[in-house]
């Protein structure tokens, strides 16, 4: 938890020290109140996965998105991807936008939501790990960064964790993320030892917020003074 605290601490404290110039633009990527808005399982799951729009629990608003796990273990089970053939899909415009600033200052948040009813009793811990892809290559959050730490619960109970990561914080290709790429793909995974039945968990409130330099705020600031006185080769997608 230390990490996720590290994450949440820095990006709170950015935001808070430019709101006063210029505020964060953030980007909804993931509501899920009028479905499950072309997110699906990845594909490339190591156990049987499905996704569902729910209002047993939410952080934002009345649904969240329910990924259902069958079996226990480590399986990449949810995925979304925008492609340039859709230009106008915000999840694809939310990215391409995000591609103009530098990846310091691009944050992906979500809440991560344990409900003890959709946990088997036998589970003593559950965790998760996320990926981004595009053009620029396929980059899974470190083990060192240990977002499973950020992430992780012991046994089955009631618990939203909310994540806010540095897009830097995943490893790089160069210090942005690609613009006008062909594809961006976002998804992540579930771990934990609950054995062959089934385990559920609830996400919700997915953003990607772009923050303004320091270097950006102070040149916006001058210029509302002055007014007021007169990668790398590409990789396959998965």
């Amino acid at each position: 938890m230390k990490m996720q605290r590290l994450w949440v601490m820095a990006a709170a404290t950015a935001a808070a020290s430019l709101l006063p110039v210029v505020a964060a633009r953030a980007t909804n990527i993931g509501q899920f109140e009028t479905g499950l808005e072309n997110w699906t399982v990845s594909g490339f799951n190591g156990r049987p996965a499905t996704l569902a729009q729910s209002n047993a629990t939410s952080s934002e608003g009345a649904n969240s998105l329910k990924v259902t796990q069958t079996g226990d273990g480590f399986s990449w089970d949810t995925k979304r991807e925008g492609n340039s053939s859709n230009a106008s899909d915000p999840f694809y415009q939310a990215w391409n936008n995000a591609a103009n600033a530098p990846e310091s200052s691009v944050v992906l948040s979500m809440d991560v939501i344990y409900h003890h009813a959709d946990i088997p009793d036998n589970a003593t811990f559950m965790n998760m790990l996320i990926y981004m892809n595009n053009p620029g290559g396929f980059r899974q959050l470190p083990a060192d960064v240990a977002l499973d730490d950020g992430a992780h619960i012991a046994g089955n109970i009631d618990q939203t964790i909310h994540l806010a990561i540095p897009i830097s914080a995943f490893g790089g290709f160069g210090d942005k993320i690609p613009a006008t790429a062909d594809y961006y793909q976002l998804g992540w995974s579930i771990n934990g030892d609950w054995g062959a039945g089934d385990a559920s968990v609830y996400y919700d409130n997915i953003q990607l917020n772009v923050v303004p330099e320091p270097s950006s705020a102070l040149a916006l600031a001058g210029l509302g003074a002055a007014g007021s006185l007169r990668r790398r080769r590409g990789v396959a997608r998965v």
